[in-house]
């Protein structure tokens, strides 16, 4: 037999495209590619892992030098900037690259070492019962099934990264183009963006603590931070700085810089330019709390929907179930789920409407306050650092949002409420639990400093907000029409809080708060309108105080959230006219109430097409001064307070309808109006 018949009779043993990393680590033969798990771990019940080869990925002279060069085309935004000396000059950030097969930006994926990416799946899903007969341990018992289970690791060859057509990669670059030449990635002076953030580090991380603190600092001194991230982070800090640090930045109005950072932010998500889940739901939660018309679509509801649906599908409401990679990514997660629930339960409940997230459905163990205890950030940076009741405040706000829920649930169903009192009487000693059991850094008399003062102002509106939803019923329909002692826990509960709110007020806080400020305000102010109308004499006067407490408390509000002024109007509609003049606010700089203040102040469009990414009209893009869009005087922004207090007597009512002259209160009409707010 010649050679090369004996070497076409050979046997020739190939070796395995793949294994996994338990077989790659014993140098044992791995049917990986055939089934997942491959037979050893099968048989040895311990998971199967699959690599990612390093082969070709190490970094070449050639590519480095290509790198290099596309850093100043491609893959950098160019910032302006200031050195302080009223020189302006640009600096460099990087844009995040999108990721490749095999790339794994989502790194907060608990339970497992695999750079795929993974798909969650939870207990009635089909697909769960496959894997879990697949993973039975014959050792351990017929129950015993692993951590990671609800997270399955999608195959390279299926991932959405390496099947798209040359087509969709051309148009995702085209948008990637078009989002750089509107502005989309354009940004402040360093100066502002340090201010900005220093606002939201100082007023809204406290409240709600969805970021980490190092590792956002790290990535924006680096300039690799997400620009979709930061342009919400520009959003927030910009609604939330005082007036001060406003007047130093470049900007007129503060409603313009809002709805300039929005739409960039907007436009950015629109794209789907950012591939991160997590920076994802973490910027959906920032956008929810811009505050558009009441047609605008793209609402709370909208936003917030959005940033849960991710979160959901990322297994965030089954934490308990998971194996975290380290404690900081575990903390990090369950900081941002409660941050959600929590806004979720306010906001459900301010607008009357089923929440997204059923207590039902999630396993997730209560917020701590070793939860929300942050590494040390090093050095100088505008990012702060934490207090102590920082530590706490997220904590009692989510039991707080719990307790929410169920009264909610339980007293305004639409079925009604329990035919019995028992469990009113069940949340009330819930309350009355919380109370006792609250940390001593958060009560207000132990509150020294302006950040413990606003957290515990902000903690005490909520606790007393609650005692109003769980008794106003009583207090809106008394028995025999005498106020019975249910209804005067809830006047008591308003009273309280229009004491919290005075305190704020005389520190400068109340324009610092979140937006379910402007709930409880409102809520407040109702109680304490209805009993004005009620009482006579001293209580009559006391009432009228307290009411235009509220209304002021709303106006300093409006600095941040842009309040629906067309809410209150109605809200001034809905009273007998001698009441809406007793406690309508007059502006002593405002015209006579004789003039036309239709012609004065024009009414706010409900949208802005101008400022959208490319005017359909003007061609104008996100970098555009608003200045030179709406110059001052052409347009009224929400901030004007003129046209709600000082309306003539004969302006229409906002619904259309004719105000009415009857003396009576419309309670239906006041009961119903606080969930716009």
């Amino acid at each position: 037999m010649s050679s090369q018949e004996t070497k076409d009779h050979r046997t020739v043993r190939t070796r395995a495209k793949q294994a996994c990393l338990h077989c790659n680590r014993r140098r044992i033969r791995c049917n990986v590619v055939q089934m997942r798990p491959c037979q050893n771990c099968l048989s040895l019940n311990v998971p199967c892992e699959v690599g990612v080869s390093k082969r070709g990925k190490y970094p070449r002279k050639k590519t480095a030098r290509q790198h290099a060069t596309s850093q100043t085309d491609g893959n950098s935004v160019q910032l302006p900037a200031s050195s302080g000396k009223g020189e302006t000059h640009s600096f460099t950030l990087p844009v995040v690259d999108k990721p490749k097969a095999g790339d794994s930006h989502d790194h907060l994926i608990p339970g497992t070492a695999s750079t795929h990416q993974t798909v969650f799946f939870g207990e009635s899903s089909p697909l769960t019962v496959v894997i879990d007969e697949g993973r039975r341990s014959p050792e351990k018992g017929t129950n015993e099934m692993h951590m990671t289970r609800f997270h399955y690791p999608i195959p390279e060859r299926l991932d959405a990264f390496s099947t798209r057509d040359e087509a969709f990669r051309a148009h995702k670059i085209k948008q990637e183009a078009q989002l750089k030449a509107d502005g989309a990635f354009s940004y402040p002076p360093s100066e502002t963006c340090d201010t900005l953030l220093q606002a939201y580090f100082d007023w809204f991380h406290p409240c709600f603590p969805i970021l980490d603190r190092a590792a956002v600092h790290e990535s924006y001194t680096q300039g690799s931070l997400s620009p979709l991230l930061l342009q919400a982070m520009l959003f927030i800090g910009v609604s939330l700085c005082t007036d001060e640090a406003f007047a130093r930045t470049e900007f007129s109005v503060r409603y313009w810089a809002k709805f300039l950072f929005y739409s960039r932010a907007k436009a950015i998500y629109d794209a789907e330019w950012e591939s991160n889940k997590t920076v994802k739901i973490q910027s959906l939660f920032l956008l929810s709390f811009w505050r558009g018309g009441p047609s605008e679509e793209r609402d709370i509801r909208f936003w917030l929907g959005i940033a849960i649906d991710l979160a959901q599908k990322r297994g965030m409401h089954l934490m308990s179930k998971f194996s975290f990679n380290s404690r900081r990514e575990e903390r990090l997660w369950k900081r941002l789920w409660w941050s959600l629930y929590a806004r979720d339960q306010q906001s459900a409940a301010a607008l009357g409407l089923p929440p997204h997230i059923r207590d039902e459905d999630c396993d997730v163990a209560m917020l701590e306050p070793d939860d929300i205890r942050e590494e040390i950030v090093g050095g100088q940076s505008p990012f702060g650092v934490q207090c102590m009741e920082d530590l706490s405040y997220p904590a009692e706000m989510a039991k707080l949002a719990k307790l929410l829920r169920s009264i909610v649930s339980t007293q305004y169903s639409p079925v009604g409420p329990s035919p019995n009192d028992t469990s009113r009487a069940a949340l009330h000693q819930q309350l009355v639990d919380w109370e006792s059991s609250m940390p001593s850094e958060l009560k207000p008399e132990n509150a020294k400093t302006p950040r413990a003062k606003f957290l515990a102002g902000l903690l005490h509106m909520t606790y007393h907000n609650l005692y109003i939803l769980l008794y106003r019923p009583s207090f809106l329909h008394p028995p025999d029409g005498a106020l019975d002692s249910q209804g005067q826990i809830a006047l008591d509960a308003a009273t309280k809080s229009t004491r919290v709110l005075e305190d704020m007020l005389s520190h400068n806080l109340v324009q610092h708060g979140p937006p379910h400020l402007i709930t409880h305000a409102f809520s407040t102010l109702c109680l304490h309108t209805i009993h004005f109308r009620r009482t006579s004499g001293t209580g009559r006067k006391l009432a009228e105080h307290r009411a235009r407490l509220c209304l002021l408390s709303l106006q300093e509000l409006q600095k941040s959230w842009d309040l629906e002024n067309w809410v209150l109007n109605l809200f001034f509609r809905c009273l007998d006219d001698r009441t809406a003049r007793t406690l309508r606010p007059v502006d002593a700089s405002a015209p006579s109430p004789k003039t036309e203040t239709r012609d004065l102040v024009p009414a706010i469009p409900d949208s802005f097409p101008a400022l959208n990414i490319i005017s359909e009209a003007g061609g104008q893009t996100l970098d555009t001064p608003l200045e030179e869009k709406y110059p001052t005087g052409d347009i009224s922004a929400p901030s004007d307070w003129y046209s709600l207090f000082n309306s003539a007597e004969d302006y229409p009512d906002i619904s259309g309808v004719a105000p009415s002259h009857d003396a009576s209160l419309n309670l239906q009409n006041l009961e119903s109006l606080y969930r716009f707010l």
